[in-house]
């Protein structure tokens, strides 16, 4: 396999003009953070993820190239499929990490 067609599990929190403060959680298999950006908004950072579906966990972690560390307090909005995993945040991988608390978020 070429290095050229490898992507990476990678996250940003993105929020529209009109509501800058409510981030939404944009994730996929991308080769660069850019690549997830779709329209006009503001980036609040972003990095990567494991998701554990046996243990239905989410570890975020790590920085964007792109945009920086992610800013978790701008989350505010993830995609309704990820409600039945509990989200935790570590800024380098392979540590331990924080629960995320996700109590006044919006699943859509």
């Amino acid at each position: 396999m070429s290095i050229f067609a490898s992507v990476h599990p990678k996250f940003i929190i993105v929020s529209r003009p009109d509501d800058p403060l409510r981030g939404t959680f944009v994730y996929g298999k991308v080769w660069n953070h850019k690549d997830l950006v779709t329209g006009y908004v503001k980036v609040h950072g972003g990095g990567w993820y494991d998701r554990d579906d046996e243990h239905l966990t989410i570890t975020l972690y790590g920085s964007s190239g792109d945009y920086g560390d992610p800013r978790l307090a701008f989350l505010n909005r993830i995609p309704s499929e990820l409600r039945p995993y509990t989200f935790y945040y570590t800024p380098i991988h392979g540590l331990p990490g924080a629960q995320v608390d996700l109590s006044e978020v919006e699943w859509f």
